[in-house]
């Protein structure tokens, strides 16, 4: 059960680093292109599995060619839209603890399916899983394996449609799979977060996972509940309270410590068992959380989190010892944030991925570190992820993309030196049209240094000094960053030759603390800068048009592109926002009653949108619904209707107030669809809706199409 990571980029041994500039603008190329009831009974969701038929044969037929597969380039035109909104072949894959199998979630057509094989791709189990979003596979031994999936629903009780999870052990030859924890007595009905897994249990077989436990009548505490693989049912092994948040294990099946925060007098603990529980840590008036414990030691000998202040601008692996003494950082990088950790099933930590536009990597374990150099020495140009690894560490699995593979996932067979490619999730995009993008860097205008991500058309180079419309594409958070990876939009939006620049703006994760403060009460203000002075960096260079450009965002990105069009009327032609907030106010009026007012996320919201105006009025002064009539350009607005993050309503509402000016505004309503765009169909519903906008609002001309 290793800990699946997200992408990211390793930085290649050589890399480019020249500098153009037009007037007074410095502009750096950082590297060269490389490559998520009504009674006491729970609510626990179901979440069937089809065992239809897949054509195996075509299937295993692609997946056996993958291995006698060289690179291909083609000068064919782009590829269909659809084959940017499908789903990867594969979106998340597990090696078996002795390496020897594989267990997989594909997608082909309009199918997902959890699929168990063994490494050479001899087939061993299929289970159709179309109606669910499976989100993780891990295995618990090479005969079983744990799926984690949600489904969006508004249980009795609550009142908001939130996203609920669940796990089910699946056995590898055969039998039904088996919902864990839904045969535990007086499981809290509409809880979130179900599903979690903490460690082993002390019997073979069985599971440690965390549950309220409680009814509706009552408050419910999180208990540490031991949970068969056979049957799904389970007794309580450690009971905790209605404020533990986390519970941490010492391999054998027996609590050592466990993780505290209430959010009524906003105190903050971590106990551990001694004898009965000793609070070693603890922080009074915290409004929200100090750090979060993240996993434990490789040897056991203290617990490790995350910690920034800002003062220590960058992030670091600390060490809460059992004493309750901190010491460290024990892994961390003078300036870049760290990004993942990875853990064993224990959640031992084993090493670190840092930020950046191909992060680098720190191992505790030296196993892991020898074959990642190892890998990385072989694909100096790609992003490499770590995935998973057998128990001996003798087979390590990864994904990467990079120009001699695409994106693909290999394996790395340590003992014999040689990398196995297993797949590759896009088979319908020919490497001759992937464009590997390149990391940038521009001044703002006050001479912040942004970072940036640069995809150009396929076969297009910045010295061709042609001028194409731009697409502006900011991020979602705003804490979280863009990297030089594949990124299925950009992707799409470069097919169909447009230059699309992604900004790490102010306020984004990965570049230190202070850098992500700096976006604190600057939304729609200075964040929103930085995205318009990308525009000005790139005029410089010569290869986009400044009178020819769009803001398309998805979440955050889907406000500001919100925000561009009412507070910036004058700088885009057109305005795309997926899942976009319009009303800041009502945001925080929306998560307040979903969590109360005393809860961190509220105190979350006013600090980096309000910069602590508990009066909200700069929330008013930047919500682009309230500046709806300053709108002059065309927008579409395109939102999922299971929207638990953002809900429909925002755009909803901002539909309403563009209409009663007369504004040029479309909404398309993804039904069954949540904040992520998770499946197949609907992201080619919102390409199409988007390909449609853009050939209306932003034509590509001819003489610039490569």
């Amino acid at each position: 059960m290793a800990l699946h990571c997200s992408c990211s980029f390793r930085p290649p041994n050589s890399g480019l680093h020249a500098n153009f500039g037009g007037a007074g603008q410095h502009f750096t190329f950082l590297c060269l292109r490389g490559r998520k009831s009504t009674s006491n009974r729970t609510s626990y969701p179901t979440f069937p599995f089809d065992s239809g038929t897949l054509l195996m044969r075509k299937l295993l037929a692609g997946f056996c060619a993958l291995f006698l597969a060289a690179p291909f380039v083609s000068a064919e035109p782009p590829p269909p839209l659809e084959a940017y909104g499908a789903l990867p072949f594969f979106t998340d894959a597990e090696l078996s603890p002795s390496g020897d199998r594989i267990a997989v979630v594909a997608n082909s057509n309009a199918n997902s399916w959890l699929i168990i094989m063994t490494r050479a791709g001899e087939l061993l189990r299929q289970l159709g899983i179309e109606t669910i979003r499976a989100r993780e596979v891990a295995f618990y031994d090479e005969d079983h394996v744990i799926a984690l999936v949600s489904a969006t629903a508004r249980p009795f009780g609550m009142r908001h449609r939130n996203e609920f999870s669940g796990a089910f052990s699946i056995g590898v030859l055969g039998g039904n799979p088996v919902p864990l924890l839904s045969r535990v007595r007086n499981l809290y009905p509409s809880q979130t977060g179900l599903g979690r897994i903490v460690g082993r249990g002390d019997a073979p077989g069985t599971v440690l996972m965390p549950a309220y436990i409680g009814n509706l009548a009552s408050v419910p505490n999180n208990h540490l509940i031991q949970v068969s693989l056979e049957t799904g049912g389970g007794s309580t092994k450690h009971r905790g309270t209605n404020d533990t948040i986390d519970w941490f294990t010492d391999g054998k099946g027996e609590v050592i410590a466990r993780e505290r925060y209430n959010n009524e007098n906003n105190q903050y603990q971590v106990q551990i068992r001694d004898g009965g529980w000793k609070t070693i840590f603890e922080l009074k008036d915290a409004k929200t959380m100090p750090f979060s414990i993240t996993g434990v030691m490789p040897d056991g000998s203290g617990l490790v989190f995350v910690y920034t202040n800002d003062e220590e601008n960058f992030s670091g692996l600390m060490v809460l010892g059992f004493d309750g003494q901190i010491s460290g950082p024990i892994l961390n990088h003078p300036n870049r944030d760290i990004d993942m950790i990875y853990k064993d099933d224990e959640r031992r930590v084993l090493g670190v991925r840092y930020s950046g536009m191909r992060p680098t990597y720190e191992f505790l374990d030296p196993e892991l570190g020898a074959s990642f150099k190892e890998v990385s020495a072989s694909i100096p140009d790609g992003f490499i992820q770590l995935d998973s690894w057998s128990q001996d560490r003798k087979f390590v699995l990864y994904f990467v993309f990079a120009p001699a593979y695409g994106e693909a996932w290999i394996v790395h067979d340590v003992a014999n030196k040689k990398i196995e490619r297993i797949a590759t999730s896009r088979d319908q995009i020919p490497l001759g049209q992937v464009s590997f993008p390149l990391g940038i860097e521009y001044s703002a205008r006050d001479g912040l240094r942004i970072p940036a991500v640069l995809t150009l058309p396929p076969g297009v180079e910045v010295e061709e000094k042609v001028k194409r419309p731009l697409i502006i594409l900011p991020h979602g958070g705003p804490a979280s960053y863009d990297s030089a990876n594949f990124d299925w939009m950009a992707q799409f939006l470069a097919s169909r030759g447009y230059v699309v620049l992604q900004p790490n703006f102010r306020g984004s994760s990965g570049y230190g603390m202070a850098f992500q403060t700096a976006g604190n009460g600057e939304w729609g203000g200075k964040m929103q800068d930085d995205l318009a002075d990308g525009i000005t960096a790139l005029n410089s260079l010569g290869i986009i048009d400044p009178e020819k450009v769009c803001i398309v965002g998805a979440s955050y990105g889907g406000y500001a592109a919100l925000a561009g069009a009412a507070l910036t009327p004058d700088v885009y032609r057109c305005s795309v926002a997926v899942a976009g907030v319009s009303d800041l106010n009502d945001m925080v009026l929306y998560t307040r009653s979903n969590y109360g007012n005393d809860h961190w996320a509220v105190a979350y919201w006013r600090r980096v949108i309000a910069d602590g105006d508990t009066r909200a009025k700069r929330m008013r002064e930047v919500s682009p619904i309230n500046f709806a009539d300053q709108v002059k350009i065309p927008i579409l607005m395109v939102h999922g209707e299971d929207d638990t993050v953002v809900p429909i309503a925002q755009s909803e509402k901002m539909q309403r107030a563009l209409k009663k000016y007369g504004k040029d505004v479309t909404l398309v309503r993804l039904k069954g669809e949540d904040h992520w765009l998770s499946g197949s169909e609907t992201r080619i519903e919102m390409l199409r809706a988007l390909d449609a906008f853009l050939a209306k609002h932003l034509p590509v001309s001819a003489s610039t199409t490569p």
